[in-house]
């Protein structure tokens, strides 16, 4: 298992020699003319959670999300994986953006095919979301009638887990993905707003 360590400081890609997981957000903000050269393997974070709660809603297009992925992977290198524009279901964010929890993962699965098809060359990863483990359960039910095979993914993304209050839940979900033989990675930056 490989752990990365979410920060909200860009500048850490170029200082520190442990894998990070970045979030988009804090890149787009970053307003530098040149990046940063990684010294270490990454990961970008889509920055959704800040995205649904300040807008309701995905403020950028699948094709200008793809550009900037391809700019830090370019630019700054060593990037390993990134999240699509995941739709994340905590109570929150559903309750602002006025969909259901089934609503956000079929956004959620449509963005990942729609990212694939537009971006072969960039490393999507599929995102599980939910909030309750049927939800999960479900989530990876949509990615398996579009024919994704989630066992045989390098790294499968588990969202909404870690604004949770009770670990208990967060345990039984991550537990039966785990188990399932899944390669996870539980999303987090802690770099929203």
């Amino acid at each position: 298992m490989k752990f990365y360590l979410g920060t909200h400081e860009p500048s850490w890609l170029e200082r520190v020699n442990v894998p990070l997981f970045v979030s988009r957000r804090r890149l787009e903000r970053s307003h530098r003319k040149h990046f940063p050269r990684a010294t270490c393997d990454w990961s970008l974070d889509s920055g959704g959670f800040s995205e649904l709660f300040l807008h309701g809603g995905w403020a950028i297009s699948a094709q200008s999300y793809a550009n900037q992925v391809r700019v830090y992977r370019d630019e700054i290198g060593r990037l390993e994986w990134c999240a699509p524009q995941d739709w994340m279901c905590e109570p929150d964010v559903v309750k602002k953006t006025g969909l259901t929890v089934f609503e956000h993962q079929q956004r959620t699965v449509n963005n990942f095919f729609e990212l694939r098809d537009i971006a072969p060359d960039l490393p999507f990863v599929p995102v599980l979301q939910g909030w309750e483990l049927d939800d999960y359960k479900r989530c990876a039910a949509l990615y398996e009638a579009r024919g994704l095979v989630l066992s045989k993914e390098p790294i499968v993304g588990l969202g909404t887990v870690c604004r949770r209050q009770k670990s208990r839940q967060a345990v039984e979900i991550v537990s039966e993905f785990y188990y399932a033989g899944l390669n996870l990675n539980v999303l987090d930056s802690r770099s929203t707003v």
